[in-house]
């Protein structure tokens, strides 16, 4: 639970979504086992550890007392870091992209958290442990059901991203130019983006300088582009027609609202 409003930063600054999806997986997995294997270690040395503020520090201290320093120094860095992430992704949350505010809200968060950490360690784990495994169940339906709402839409987002570095590969390849067409094609697949249109122009671009710094011949570029950055070019063109129509029809009903313009979401039907 701890480790998810840093995930969101991490994985949202993830260009490709593939890569994010598989990085998310395999953690989730290792995590999932580092857990595993301490609950049984727990389980199986009940009555050694039932009555310590740190279970496993325990342990460790029964196998030998140098392991237990070592543990320890571990646990108060890996608590040094779940805290600086917490903080950071609080604070960026909240900063709307003002350093002066982002400033002002990590000072005040840390203030709070090292007021906080007076009450005690085993206290405060006996309290709030309870309450983030709970929050962190409601988080993990609300994950599975907004993914299951907008799978589709997230494909769709994968295979627009793909499609620009497609075009961002061309503009930066010395053997290929880009046409105007392509040009505004690469730009409307931005602006109907859910991320911020700047910003991710600018990953894409320099996740194709990327690539092309990796491939040394023209055949190793496209073996890599026919392995990791398949498109459907028709799925594509549909979704960005129906995109830009329901585009329009918000506008004009938001504007007579008087209500900001919202993106909405594409129509499941056309995808495939």
């Amino acid at each position: 639970m701890t480790a998810v409003s840093m995930a969101f930063i991490l994985g949202g600054s993830v260009v490709r979504i593939g890569i994010a999806e598989k990085g998310g997986t395999r953690g989730g997995l290792l995590v999932g086992l580092v857990v595993f294997i301490a609950a049984i270690s727990i389980y199986a040395n009940l009555d050694t550890v039932k009555d310590a503020d740190l279970p496993i520090l325990a342990i460790a201290n029964q196998i030998h007392p140098w392991l237990a320093y070592i543990y320890a120094i571990t646990v108060f860095s890996l608590i040094f870091n779940t805290a600086f992430s917490l903080f950071y992704s609080i604070a960026r949350r909240f900063a709307n992209g003002s350093t002066k505010r982002m400033r002002i809200v990590i000072i005040s968060v840390v203030i709070i958290g090292y007021i906080c950490s007076f009450f005690g360690f085993k206290d405060l784990i006996s309290i709030l442990y309870p309450i983030l495994g709970y929050m962190g169940l409601l988080l993990l339906i609300i994950l599975i059901y907004g993914w299951l709402r907008d799978r589709k839409d997230i494909i769709m987002e994968k295979l627009f991203r793909r499609k620009m570095i497609h075009l961002s590969l061309k503009k930066h390849s010395p053997h290929k130019n880009l046409s105007e067409k392509e040009r505004e094609l690469f730009h409307t697949l931005g602006d109907i983006s859910q991320a911020d249109t700047k910003a991710l122009k600018e990953d894409i671009h320099n996740e194709a300088k990327e690539i092309l710094s990796n491939t040394e011949t023209v055949q190793e570029l496209k073996d890599y582009v026919e392995e990791h950055l398949l498109v459907d070019e028709e799925v594509i063109h549909q979704n960005i027609n129906i995109l830009q129509e329901q585009q329009e029809e918000s506008k004009s009903t938001e504007s007579s609202k008087g209500r900001p313009i919202k993106k909405s979401n594409i129509n499941n039907n056309e995808v495939k």
